[in-house]
């Protein structure tokens, strides 16, 4: 395998992706310079990782590339949170869901 490391913005949503073992996956899509790589994240710092980053966050990603051509993700670093200009929470800062008004 081969190991790189990737700045980038996360251009998804965090997915959970969960085996029939118990072992937990997260994903992400990773824009770096315009080419978008799928990333993988294992074991018990898929944990922490799913409440810690989030779609528009910039990160920088320590990785092994497999034979899929994924990242897998071995170390990270946030550089950046993502905007929540414009977004709605309650009082214990919970994201409220975007609705539709009614007239």
């Amino acid at each position: 395998m081969n190991a790189a490391m990737f700045t980038g913005k996360v251009v998804s949503d965090v997915k959970v992706i969960n085996t029939k073992h118990g072992y937990p996956f997260c994903y992400i899509a990773l824009d770096v310079n315009g080419k978008i790589h799928n990333c993988l994240i294992a074991g018990q710092k898929a944990f922490k990782f799913v409440y810690e980053v989030e779609n528009g966050t910039g990160l920088t990603v320590d990785c092994t590339i497999n034979e899929r051509k994924q990242l897998i993700i071995q170390e990270y670093k946030i550089n950046s949170q993502a905007t929540r200009y414009g977004q709605l929470w309650d009082y214990k800062l919970n994201k409220l869901p975007h609705r539709k008004a009614m007239n």
